[in-house]
């Protein structure tokens, strides 16, 4: 086979396979990275400690806090918070700039 129709047809499947992947994790609710790395590891820890603290408290309220803490627990795990991503914002971006070396921009 021609070696440039066997690139075109690669690369067709390859649009083909990111645009279904694309698609499919929309549909499940995957988005986009948008919470840098040190406030991902802020709701980690935060968020873990939450939950603990809620799920030790044993009460309703304490079920009530260990769901705040799950949330914010997999907002750091994700790196996806939803509220940014319907205010458009994001602290990743910031987080990719400020480690450029000096210069690059």
């Amino acid at each position: 086979m021609n070696p440039a129709i066997a690139r075109r047809r690669h690369a067709k499947a390859a649009a083909a396979h990111n645009q279904v992947g694309e698609s499919q994790a929309r549909q499940h609710g995957h988005h986009e990275i948008n919470v840098g790395q040190n406030e991902r590891q802020i709701s980690l820890i935060g968020g873990g400690i939450l939950a603990v603290c809620g799920l030790l408290r044993g009460s309703v309220s304490g079920l009530a806090l260990a769901a705040l803490g799950g949330a914010l627990a997999w907002r750091g795990y994700s790196g996806h918070c939803e509220v940014y991503h319907i205010l458009g914002h994001s602290t990743a971006e910031a987080d990719s700039h400020s480690q450029r070396p000096h210069g690059l921009h």
